[in-house]
């Protein structure tokens, strides 16, 4: 306590002695002290003067303005996803040269994904928003419709480049990818029967279906199908995509009808090496011919005339073609038998529509190839039958001058093959049986 008293008194000792004195501090002290005056009051608040406070809210400041630059839209080419808006995206696709594709392939879709509600997807893009990267951003408005061709997106909200490739997901949203179609043909044009072999080569899908013009279909990735028909067959691939989307391709398939081979042999009994054989064409379609006559020779006319130098067993064959490139031909074996009796069939024909003929015919149902029959020499006895090709009887005769009209308890057959079978006995004793088939054509 006296210590502390002593000190008390040499400062009020200190303080009477200096109380009326001035002292002028050096320039070094005097800097000294207004610089910590000065940090002293920096430190404190005070809303006329610059401080502290102040420079941190400006740092606060700059440091947000900076962040919303960068993350606006279009900056750096970065695009936001805001959740509750859809977005499409328009990529540049490249079709095949087989297979045309029918609408605008290379659709993208974000599908936006929110708890509690369903995804509806855009399923239509008609305007085209192209830019030199070839992909465009476009955030559409909502459509009530989650597969149709025809749907109408409301007006375009906003429109940014985007040239990096998104990901596959992003947080709320997940890319769709609109199928692109596109297929391959083992063959564009043919010959009926002709069977085509599909390859499909779409992009993006998860399941197909083919329609091939005739009324047949196929589910299957690569069908085969076999036109038996002429005509023209459009061939249409839907592919179908994620989230119900589908596209179509299609090609053109040409199908061509085959010409028939048929002809007769004049004089029916010739006398061989003395007569010249005479070859009567009755080909149906046929543009180009060529004949074998069995002994080395060929011709290329329509109905040549032939002279053989010897009796001998010959085989005969007519092949046709057609301006397509179809062919068909005709094969009769010996000709021309030693004991001078044969019976032959033609291989197709086409009945009169406008009602059975009973079966005679002669030379002018034979120019018309009317009436199936056959070309005989020496049959004594004859019986000949025709079946559907499930066995059913459509036609008889015992007698040799009335042939097949087509027409079956008085109803015109339909258009297709039938099975013949003839057996009987030539005029020197020799039994025949002979079977085939025959086309009955549509006029």
């Amino acid at each position: 306590m006296k210590d502390r008293n002593v000190n008390m008194d040499i400062e009020e000792l200190f303080r009477n002695k200096l109380e009326n004195s001035e002292i002028n501090p050096g320039e070094t002290i005097r800097s000294e002290l207004m610089r910590r005056v000065g940090r002293k009051e920096f430190m404190h608040f005070n809303p006329a003067r610059f401080n502290f406070y102040y420079l941190g809210g400006l740092i606060a400041v700059g440091i947000t303005a900076t962040y919303l630059l960068i993350s606006l839209p279009g900056k750096d080419n970065k695009t936001e996803l805001k959740p509750g808006k859809e977005t499409i995206i328009k990529v540049d696709t490249t079709s095949t040269d087989t297979g045309m594709i029918d609408q605008e392939p290379g659709l993208f879709v974000i599908d936006k994904h929110e708890t509690g509600q369903s995804s509806e997807r855009v399923s239509n893009s008609n305007s085209k928003n192209e830019t030199e990267s070839g992909t465009v951003l476009k955030k559409e408005g909502k459509v009530n419709s989650s597969r149709t061709q025809n749907a109408t997106p409301e007006p375009v909200e906003k429109t940014d480049l985007i040239k990096d490739n998104l990901p596959e997901k992003t947080d709320g949203y997940t890319l769709l990818k609109k199928p692109v179609p596109a297929f391959d043909v083992s063959s564009t044009s043919g010959c009926i029967p002709l069977q085509v072999r599909f390859v499909n080569n779409s992009l993006y899908y998860d399941s197909c279906r083919w329609t091939f013009g005739d009324g047949g279909y196929s589910t299957e990735t690569n069908p085969q199908w076999i036109f038996d028909a002429e005509g023209e067959y459009r061939i249409q691939l839907t592919s179908y995509g994620e989230g119900g989307y589908e596209a179509t391709a299609s090609q053109i398939i040409n199908v061509y009808s085959k010409p028939v081979a048929r002809y007769e042999i004049n004089p029916e009994n010739p006398i061989i090496p003395d007569d010249e054989i005479r070859f009567i064409n009755y080909s149906l379609d046929a543009v180009r011919y060529k004949w074998e006559f069995g002994d080395g020779t060929t011709s290329q006319s329509f109905e040549p005339s032939h002279k053989y130098s010897k009796y001998d067993s010959y085989d005969i064959r007519l092949i046709v073609w057609s301006e397509h490139g179809c062919s068909d031909s005709l094969f009769v074996r010996d000709a021309f038998a030693s004991s001078g009796c044969y019976i032959n069939f033609p291989n197709a024909f086409i009945p009169n529509t406008d009602g059975p003929a009973g079966g005679y015919y002669s030379y002018k149902s034979d120019e018309a190839a009317q009436i199936f029959h056959p070309v005989t020499s020496g049959v004594s006895e004859y019986q000949l039958r025709i079946f559907s090709k499930i066995g059913v009887l459509i036609f008889e005769s015992n007698d040799i001058s009335i042939g097949w009209d087509g027409y079956h308890k008085g109803q015109l057959c339909e258009p297709g093959v039938y099975i013949w079978k003839v057996r009987g006995t030539f005029k020197n004793g020799e039994p025949f049986v002979k079977m085939g088939d025959v086309t009955l054509l549509k006029r």
